[in-house]
Protein backbone atom coordinates (compact mmCIF):
# COMPACT_ATOMS: atom_id res chain seq x y z
CA UNK A 1 0.00 0.00 0.00
CA UNK A 2 2.80 2.41 0.81
CA UNK A 3 4.16 2.30 -2.63
CA UNK A 4 0.56 2.95 -4.14
CA UNK A 5 0.30 6.10 -1.61
CA UNK A 6 3.87 7.07 -3.36
CA UNK A 7 2.92 6.52 -6.29
CA UNK A 8 -0.83 8.59 -6.04
CA UNK A 9 1.63 11.37 -4.24
CA UNK A 10 3.88 11.41 -7.45
CA UNK A 11 0.76 11.85 -9.91
CA UNK A 12 -1.24 14.63 -7.86
CA UNK A 13 1.96 16.33 -7.01
CA UNK A 14 4.69 16.26 -10.39
CA UNK A 15 1.73 15.52 -13.29
CA UNK A 16 -1.18 17.56 -11.85
CA UNK A 17 -3.54 14.49 -12.03
CA UNK A 18 -6.66 15.54 -10.13
CA UNK A 19 -9.29 13.07 -11.37
CA UNK A 20 -9.65 10.17 -9.48
CA UNK A 21 -10.80 8.21 -12.15
CA UNK A 22 -7.72 8.61 -14.04
CA UNK A 23 -5.45 7.91 -10.45
CA UNK A 24 -8.00 4.39 -10.47
CA UNK A 25 -6.95 3.67 -13.67
CA UNK A 26 -3.25 4.32 -13.07
CA UNK A 27 -3.20 2.31 -9.71
CA UNK A 28 -5.53 -0.26 -10.96
CA UNK A 29 -7.70 0.04 -7.84
CA UNK A 30 -11.24 1.14 -7.89
CA UNK A 31 -11.91 4.78 -6.98
CA UNK A 32 -13.67 4.29 -3.68
CA UNK A 33 -10.12 2.69 -2.65
CA UNK A 34 -8.48 5.90 -4.08
CA UNK A 35 -10.68 8.06 -1.92
CA UNK A 36 -9.60 6.36 0.94
CA UNK A 37 -5.81 6.12 0.22
CA UNK A 38 -6.03 9.94 -0.29
CA UNK A 39 -7.82 10.54 2.61
CA UNK A 40 -5.40 8.23 4.59
CA UNK A 41 -2.70 10.98 3.19
CA UNK A 42 -4.52 13.72 3.75
CA UNK A 43 -4.96 12.85 7.78
CA UNK A 44 -0.87 12.04 7.81
CA UNK A 45 -0.02 15.57 6.19
CA UNK A 46 1.35 13.54 2.99
CA UNK A 47 -1.17 15.65 0.56
CA UNK A 48 -3.21 18.98 0.97
CA UNK A 49 -6.22 19.65 -0.32
CA UNK A 50 -9.85 18.22 -0.34
CA UNK A 51 -11.67 15.66 -2.17
CA UNK A 52 -15.12 17.02 -4.13
CA UNK A 53 -18.64 16.28 -2.80
CA UNK A 54 -19.09 13.85 -5.81
CA UNK A 55 -15.65 12.19 -5.46
CA UNK A 56 -14.87 12.74 -9.01
CA UNK A 57 -12.09 15.40 -8.54
CA UNK A 58 -9.21 15.86 -5.56
CA UNK A 59 -8.73 19.77 -5.12
CA UNK A 60 -5.04 20.65 -4.44
CA UNK A 61 -4.56 23.16 -1.59
CA UNK A 62 -1.12 24.03 -2.17
CA UNK A 63 -1.41 24.93 -6.13
CA UNK A 64 0.93 27.65 -7.27
CA UNK A 65 -0.41 30.48 -8.86
CA UNK A 66 1.07 31.27 -12.27
CA UNK A 67 3.92 33.82 -12.18
CA UNK A 68 2.74 35.10 -15.59
CA UNK A 69 1.73 38.79 -15.81
CA UNK A 70 -2.19 39.65 -16.67
CA UNK A 71 -2.57 41.28 -19.47
CA UNK A 72 -5.91 43.38 -19.55
CA UNK A 73 -7.65 44.07 -23.21
CA UNK A 74 -10.44 45.63 -23.80
CA UNK A 75 -13.79 43.63 -25.49
CA UNK A 76 -14.52 45.40 -28.58
CA UNK A 77 -18.26 43.68 -29.90
CA UNK A 78 -18.03 42.28 -33.39
CA UNK A 79 -19.49 44.70 -35.90
CA UNK A 80 -22.08 41.93 -36.94
CA UNK A 81 -23.65 42.97 -33.13
CA UNK A 82 -23.61 46.52 -33.71
CA UNK A 83 -25.91 46.63 -36.53
CA UNK A 84 -28.90 49.47 -36.62
CA UNK A 85 -32.03 48.24 -37.46
CA UNK A 86 -34.27 50.76 -36.37
CA UNK A 87 -34.46 52.32 -40.07
CA UNK A 88 -35.73 49.23 -41.69
CA UNK A 89 -38.00 49.10 -38.86
CA UNK A 90 -39.54 52.44 -39.61
CA UNK A 91 -39.80 51.92 -43.17
CA UNK A 92 -41.57 48.49 -42.32
CA UNK A 93 -43.73 50.08 -39.99
CA UNK A 94 -44.67 52.74 -43.24
CA UNK A 95 -45.14 50.47 -45.50
CA UNK A 96 -47.71 48.52 -43.49
CA UNK A 97 -49.27 51.83 -42.83
CA UNK A 98 -49.36 52.79 -46.52
CA UNK A 99 -51.26 48.76 -46.40
CA UNK A 100 -53.48 49.83 -43.73
CA UNK A 101 -54.74 53.19 -45.90
CA UNK A 102 -55.07 51.18 -49.41
CA UNK A 103 -57.13 48.71 -47.73
CA UNK A 104 -59.11 51.76 -46.35
CA UNK A 105 -59.47 53.42 -49.78
CA UNK A 106 -60.71 50.33 -51.22
CA UNK A 107 -63.07 49.53 -48.68
CA UNK A 108 -64.66 53.15 -49.13
CA UNK A 109 -64.29 53.41 -52.96
CA UNK A 110 -67.07 54.15 -54.90
CA UNK A 111 -65.63 54.30 -58.67
CA UNK A 112 -63.19 52.15 -60.34
CA UNK A 113 -61.01 54.99 -60.60
CA UNK A 114 -60.75 55.58 -56.53
CA UNK A 115 -60.39 51.23 -56.37
CA UNK A 116 -57.30 51.78 -59.62
CA UNK A 117 -55.62 54.48 -56.92
CA UNK A 118 -56.04 52.01 -53.79
CA UNK A 119 -54.40 48.72 -55.39
CA UNK A 120 -51.85 51.42 -56.98
CA UNK A 121 -51.32 52.46 -53.27
CA UNK A 122 -51.29 48.67 -52.24
CA UNK A 123 -48.31 47.87 -54.46
CA UNK A 124 -46.47 50.89 -53.27
CA UNK A 125 -47.04 50.19 -49.60
CA UNK A 126 -46.06 46.34 -50.49
CA UNK A 127 -42.67 47.44 -51.96
CA UNK A 128 -41.82 49.52 -49.07
CA UNK A 129 -43.13 47.30 -46.50
CA UNK A 130 -40.80 44.31 -47.78
CA UNK A 131 -38.11 46.86 -48.30
CA UNK A 132 -38.10 47.79 -44.89
CA UNK A 133 -38.23 43.83 -43.96
CA UNK A 134 -35.16 43.25 -46.26
CA UNK A 135 -33.76 46.48 -44.81
CA UNK A 136 -33.94 44.79 -41.16
CA UNK A 137 -32.55 41.33 -42.16
CA UNK A 138 -30.23 42.55 -43.85
CA UNK A 139 -27.27 42.24 -40.86
CA UNK A 140 -24.32 40.25 -41.88
CA UNK A 141 -23.58 36.78 -39.93
CA UNK A 142 -20.57 36.00 -38.74
CA UNK A 143 -17.42 35.06 -40.65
Amino acid sequence: MHDKKEKIVSLIMKHNVSAIAILSENLELDQEAVIELINELISENGLHGMVSEDGVRFFRSDAKVSDAPVIHREDHLPEFLSYDSRPGKVIAIIGFIILIGAGLVTNYATDITEENFAAGLFLVGLVIFLGGLYLVTKKDTPA
